[in-house]
């Protein structure tokens, strides 16, 4: 075993000192501008702050769908601004759309991504991107996922990607105060990246390397740090090491409301374009608001147990680099109620 690690660490040392990285500004998060979730960096590698799971849980660790009980669907879309005048164009957009299904062995999720971004200073071109994941829970505490990717680039030449992640997640509980802690590992981009394209890299005195990066390694930990009656707060971190050629830190904070209204705060350090001048220290935030709701004379979705679900509502903002502005909207729904009652068992009764 040890032979095994000392080699795999050799290769990766290797891989990391033959290959350049200069990928665009924004690149390492193609598939993460598309909402306010994503924006706030509320869907990290640990499920978030306060943890939740969705169908684009995938994009940053395919373990943490595998505790879902019920059917997620996702939409949501971002419109992108740049207030650089030299642009060809001012106007971009970025939207997602997801479903998560469970299965007696397995958690399925599959995500369809557009990313449309032309600005000079986030050069990353039009783009669809799918994932598709696989979760188990192995234990209470462990679970595993792993999850494949691809997609088509265009403008500025054209290319296509295909990749494989793998990921964890591990669920000890309370640590003294720390509450419900999680950490959590993923290995993300093993394949093919677009690398065929011509993009502006974050150093413009140097080609654009392939992007996302190869080998993007994933770490983080996160915890409730409080929790009453009326209000929840937690707060996670996470660390991500492009092919151990680059940092990208990440905090997120959230504050929940009686489990209805959750404000999320983020905030992200890219060192490679904190060096360039690239990034932006202004925190992202959005708001999420979880409501249920019932349809009646519906004989589909009362035979499922869909006649009473519930749905998220979301809008975010971030300033991801000093002229270029998203704004977020999105919707999640679970359908049919959470499950959180231990089965009742009878061991004697009156007859």
């Amino acid at each position: 075993m040890k032979k095994i690690l000392l080699t795999l660490v050799a290769a990766l040392m290797f891989i990391s000192a033959a290959y350049s990285y200069n990928p665009p500004a924004g690149g390492e998060d193609l598939s993460l501008l598309a909402s306010p979730s994503n924006l706030s960096l509320a869907n990290s590698v640990t499920g978030g702050a306060l943890f939740n799971a969705g169908a684009d849980s995938i994009l940053v660790n395919p373990a943490l769908t595998a505790g879902e009980q019920r059917v997620n669907l996702q939409a949501a879309y971002t419109f992108l601004y740049s207030a650089e005048q030299k642009n060809e164009t001012q106007i971009g957009s970025a939207f997602q759309t997801g479903i998560l299904i469970p299965f007696k062995l397995y958690i399925f999720s599959g995500y369809v991504n557009g990313t449309f971004s032309p600005f000079q200073e986030m050069h990353l071109g039009n783009s669809i991107n799918f994932r598709a994941g696989l979760s188990k829970e192995i234990t209470n505490k462990l679970w595993v996922g792993i999850a494949a990717g691809g997609g088509y680039a265009w403008t500025y030449g054209n290319d296509w990607s295909l990749y494989g992640d793998l990921g964890m997640l591990y669920r000890p509980g309370d640590l003294g105060f720390l509450k419900d802690f999680r950490f959590a590992l993923s290995v993300q981009n093993l394949g093919k990246m677009y690398d065929k394209v011509w993009r502006a890299g974050i150093s413009l005195d140097a080609k654009n390397t392939p992007y996302p990066t190869l080998a993007t390694f994933r770490t983080g930990v996160a915890a409730t740090l409080l929790e009453t009656e009326i209000a929840k707060i937690g707060f996670g971190i996470d660390v991500a090491t492009p092919c151990f050629q680059n940092i990208i830190a990440s905090a997120n904070a959230q504050v929940s409301f009686k489990d209805a209204f959750v404000i999320s705060i983020g905030e992200k350090f890219n060192l490679m374009e904190t060096i360039n001048g690239k990034n932006s220290f202004i925190p992202s935030v959005a708001v999420l608001f979880k409501f249920s709701f019932d349809v009646k004379n519906n004989s589909y979705l009362e035979s499922n147990g869909w006649s009473q679900s519930e749905m998220t509502v979301s809008a975010g903002y971030k300033n991801l680099y000093s002229t270029v502005h998203a704004i977020s909207a999105g919707v999640d729904i679970d359908l049919g109620m959470a499950d959180n009652e231990a089965p009742k068992i009878v061991v004697w009764d009156n007859e």
